[in-house]
């Protein structure tokens, strides 16, 4: 109920009207009258009053025939019938045709009163009951799409298993061939479209799964070009053929800090609703990206920072939105479509996602012509390591170990077989786990390495990778898997498992990741000098991503930072940026494993007391990193520590 109530008193007697009036006009009322039934109707659709006192018998309509004429779609008004008849019949009719009270005339100003409070508290009893069950019908429909949405990733994380086995075999296979086939050969170019088009399958499924994981990837550099082409690619294929999409993806790079998956996320929202906006006919959606800079006034109109953003707009040809709700389409449950189509969360989530971000979103439209979504996220400079190719036949690393090899698909047993065969090793081969074991207990000491699928009948490769360190601690284990959201690269070491790849495995990285098992990098630092650095130059951690630990010491090939926790969580493998006194982000992305941990108290000088110390090393440097830890080195760092 509003803070004043609006009562609206229709009789044709201007005196009883005017002593309604001076009735309720003592009170906390908003009160409008009129003597024409006519009038009191339209009044009624147009102002949505609260209460209307209205009198039975007047010429031009009955105040019965006024009840029977009233929208009650669009009118939740009460009404309270005023008579000078003293008819129970008229009493029932009024209540029948929907009143609330009936009062006789004449009748004292207290009990107008109390007929008039009754019946507004009544309305809103009603009114908070009607919200509370259209909110419970809404919390019902988000669980019901929250089930739908959950049964969906559980469908694509259990078919993601096979689906991965069948496209690792159709990699390796392309791959080995491609391998054993000269360039000029004309099956050579047809090879080639079916290892594109494998990897383009291997990219959709990715996709597909990080929607049905329940965690989300982390916040992180990303380069917005390569993540909103990947969703289009994804976008077309559930799109009508009969919506054309343009795309203007910037040659620049634009790089934010942002989680990929939730990226996905917005396109999925924003380019689904564009397409239900040009149901029937279709039309053209349009995808733009771009880098900006917005100076201060242009800041301020979209509620930012001035400085430098990456802007991407979604627009359509549809039907357009209403200016009357334009500025509400971002409320959580607030939506246009027919019952069915739409829970209301997807833009809430969209401008969540943004805001989170650090940046902002507008909506521009033309109802009947287009809509269109400028989307500003603010742009960094930071390194992003380039993602390893799945296949390189040059320089493929190899070696002369015994190689047992484990998984329940026979072809891609075999596959597997061919590949490291070529790269000099001997390998047994095995379709059932349980006779892998069998052929390694006869003889623990012939094997150099086990690479086990994950998800096999009878024993797991988790099972097998328990029973094998049982009896060879020391024997290193690389674990495949299609899909498993219980494992992962950090509880897997846990296990004694050395590596984890994710199917379809390509040559290149197989072969890689073999060799970095085989021949494991030194886990102390190496000896060289270390570096003191000033107060105020800090470590910021991927797996920390909300603390800043203050940079004790830095060299070539390592660092050391102070931190107030008593323990940090046991993550071996971590990625740091370093920020300098002044602020500025100087390094990032620098991939580390962990090398020591020093506890507080345990008389090691440290910047503060109480603080405790960790040792990192640095692990597969880019060039560009190298250069830049040599420059914080030269620019930052104080004398050699001894």
């Amino acid at each position: 109920m509003k803070n004043r109530p609006q009562i609206l008193i229709c009789d044709d007697e201007p005196l009883m009207t005017a002593s309604i009036k001076a009735v309720l006009g003592a009170g906390n009322y908003r009160v409008q009258t009129t003597n024409s039934p006519r009038h009191a109707l339209t009044l009624i659709h147009a102002e949505s009053p609260d209460l209307v006192i209205l009198d039975v018998m007047m010429p031009e309509m009955t105040g019965f025939e006024l009840l029977d004429a009233i929208d009650r779609e669009h009118c939740d008004a009460a009404f309270i019938i005023v008579t000078g008849e003293a008819s129970v019949d008229s009493a029932i009719k009024a209540i029948r045709k929907g009143a609330s009270d009936y009062l006789r005339k004449p009748f004292e100003p207290d009990e107008l009163i109390i007929r008039v409070e009754n019946v507004l508290k009544q309305r809103q009893m009603k009114h908070d009951h009607m919200c509370v069950e259209a909110e419970k019908r809404q919390l019902e429909n988000q669980l019901r799409q929250s089930q739908k949405m959950e049964a969906i990733g559980t469908l694509a994380g259990g078919i993601a298993h096979d689906f991965n086995n069948v496209l690792s075999i159709i990699l390796g296979n392309a791959e080995l061939a491609l391998a054993d086939m000269s360039s000029d050969h004309a099956a050579h170019l047809n090879l080639e479209r079916i290892l594109t088009a494998s990897l383009r399958a291997r990219e959709m499924i990715q996709q597909l799964l990080s929607f049905s994981r329940k965690e989300e990837s982390g916040r992180k550099p990303l380069r917005l070009n390569s993540v909103i082409t990947e969703s289009l690619k994804l976008m077309r294929a559930s799109l009508p053929t009969n919506i054309s999409i343009e795309r203007d993806i910037c040659a620049a790079e634009c790089t934010t800090i942002a989680d990929a998956t939730q990226i996905h996320q917005i396109m999925l929202n924003l380019c689904t609703n564009a397409a239900h906006a040009m149901e029937p006919g279709g039309g053209v959606l349009t995808i733009r990206l771009d880098p900006v800079t917005l100076d201060s006034a242009a800041a301020v109109d979209a509620d930012l920072a001035p400085g430098n953003y990456a802007r991407l707009v979604v627009a359509d040809t549809g039907h357009g939105i209403e200016k009357d709700i334009i500025d509400r389409i971002f409320d959580p449950y607030f939506t246009t479509k027919e019952t069915g189509k739409g829970t209301g969360m997807g833009l809430s989530v969209v401008h969540g996602i943004i805001k989170g971000s650090g940046g902002a979103i507008r909506a521009f439209s033309g109802p009947g012509r287009f809509t269109e979504f400028h989307l500003y996220l603010p742009r960094v400079d930071a390194i992003i390591d380039a993602e390893p190719s799945i296949f390189n036949q040059q320089h493929l690393p190899g070696g002369h170990e015994h190689i047992l090899i484990v998984d329940d698909e026979e072809m891609l047993v075999d596959m597997m077989r061919q590949v490291l065969e070529q790269l000099g090793y001997t390998v047994s081969a095995y379709t059932d786990s349980a006779d892998a074991l069998k052929a390694f207990l006869a003889c623990p000491r012939a094997y150099d390495l086990l690479i086990t699928d994950m998800t096999m009948p009878g024993m797991t490769g988790t099972s097998l990778a328990k029973a094998v360190k049982a009896v060879r601690n020391d024997l290193p284990i690389i674990l495949c898997t299609g899909f498993n959201e219980q494992i992962s690269q950090e509880n897997s070491q846990s296990l004694g498992i050395q590596s984890l790849i994710m199917k379809p495995v390509g040559m290149q990285q197989l072969a890689e990741t073999i060799r970095s098992v085989m021949v494991p990098k030194p886990t102390e630092r190496r000896k060289n000098p270390r570096f003191g650095v000033p107060a105020g130059t800090f470590v910021i951690s991927r797996t920390h991503p909300y603390e800043r630990f203050s940079l004790v010491d830095i060299g070539v090939s390592g660092l050391a930072y102070s931190h107030e926790m008593e323990s940090m969580s046991d993550h071996p493998s971590d990625q740091l940026a370093i920020m300098t006194p002044d602020g500025e982000i100087f390094i990032s992305g620098i991939r580390c494993h962990k090398v020591s941990d020093i506890p507080a108290g345990s008389g090691i000088p440290l910047p503060e007391r109480g603080q405790a110390r960790r040792g990192v090393r640095f692990e597969d440097l880019t060039l560009l990193q190298t250069e830049l830890i040599d420059q914080f080195i030269h620019n930052h760092a104080t004398e050699p520590l001894h």
